[in-house]
């Protein structure tokens, strides 16, 4: 904060007016008024006096602070966005410029005074945006350089939005560096800039991987919340986890019998013969979906490999046997269309 904000936010917490603090201070209430609205600052010779008189350090009077708090920093990104509402860009540009001279070794506040000044002058008409190129960039390289992981990420991802603008692919592939390859920000910039360069082919091949990727992780994460309600006993929400999971399934093409798959534990989990029956049966017949996604046109550019019948057979076999399961599966004994199914299984298995 500048000195006439700590002055006014000190000032207000001891429950001094600014008559009152003027008179123990021997100036003027136009003085203090100053101060606080930063038309003037405070004689030197006043520094101390003022310190002591808010009972606060001069540390803290002239905001030597190492780090800003959460709360300041979102104070500061606030009172930036308002005034690029309200005021010529130009003139608030050199005041956030002042505000990065004020606090030069917080990364933070540097990254998001940047990704609001590059913001606004892609989305306001600003008279030659170019020439903030060279300030807003150097802004995101100071965060690049922070300790913490995040920040250099952050900054980073808006390089690469910058670069992508600018048509520097290389600057922009450097970029990627400070992703994993496993995280998906990488993968759906990495296939932005294969679109750029007309790549058309790695473009459309890694945001199909993508799609497929996070298919499994979705599929994986909701599975676990699904396993979270069955321990609690809450079939209720356990049942709307697996209706989400057959959703997104079908949405992306991944084969009926993924669509099914989570609905056979919970018939058994609920030890509902008929629905049981009916879920095995509709998985048995629906076996040779199970390389369905290879068929999608959601995938074409990945070029799967079609599902080798031997698989599904494999598959089948497997889920027969599994029938014989006499203590997952107690609760079917004296169902006929089981014991009809068992039958089956031992012909098969």
């Amino acid at each position: 904060m500048q000195i006439g904000t700590v002055i006014r936010t000190f000032r207000k917490k001891k429950g001094i007016t600014q008559e009152e603090m003027a008179n123990r201070l021997g100036v003027t209430t136009p003085a203090v008024n100053k101060w606080e609205n930063g038309v003037s600052q405070p004689d030197i010779q006043l520094l101390a006096p003022i310190a002591r008189l808010l009972g606060i350090s001069l540390d803290e009077l002239l905001s030597f602070h190492e780090e800003l708090s959460v709360e300041e920093i979102s104070s500061i990104i606030q009172e930036l966005d308002t005034k690029l509402g309200t005021e010529p860009y130009a003139e608030v540009f050199a005041w956030a410029q002042r505000l990065v001279q004020e606090y030069p070794n917080c990364n933070q506040l540097i990254w998001q005074i940047a990704v609001i000044l590059d913001a606004r002058r892609m989305t306001q008409d600003v008279e030659h945006r170019e020439q903030y190129d060279e300030t807003i960039m150097r802004y995101f390289q100071i965060a690049l350089e922070d300790e913490d992981a995040q920040i250099r990420k952050q900054a980073a991802g808006s390089l690469f939005g910058l670069y992508i603008r600018k048509e520097e692919y290389h600057r922009a592939q450097e970029c990627l560096e400070y992703f994993s390859k496993d995280d998906p920000a990488w993968m759906l910039k990495q296939a932005q800039i294969y679109k750029q360069k007309g790549l058309e082919e790695e473009a459309y091949r890694a945001y199909e991987q993508l799609v497929f990727t996070n298919y499994q992780v979705f599929n994986q994460a909701l599975s676990m919340l699904y396993r979270l309600s069955m321990e609690k006993g809450d079939y209720e929400r356990a049942k709307r986890y697996l209706d989400k999971q057959s959703e997104i399934a079908k949405i992306l093409e991944m084969g009926r019998y993924n669509e099914l798959a989570g609905y056979l534990d919970f018939a058994a989990g609920r030890k509902d013969a008929a629905e049981t029956v009916r879920i095995m049966k509709e998985l048995l017949d629906n076996i040779h979906t199970l390389g369905g996604f290879t068929k999608s046109f959601l995938y074409e550019h990945l070029h799967y490999k079609p599902i080798e019948p031997s698989f599904c057979e494999r598959v089948k076999k497997e889920l027969l046997a599994c029938m014989k399961d006499k203590e997952g599966f107690a609760y079917m004994e004296g169902c006929e269309e089981w014991e009809q199914m068992m039958q089956e299984a031992g012909t098969m298995v």
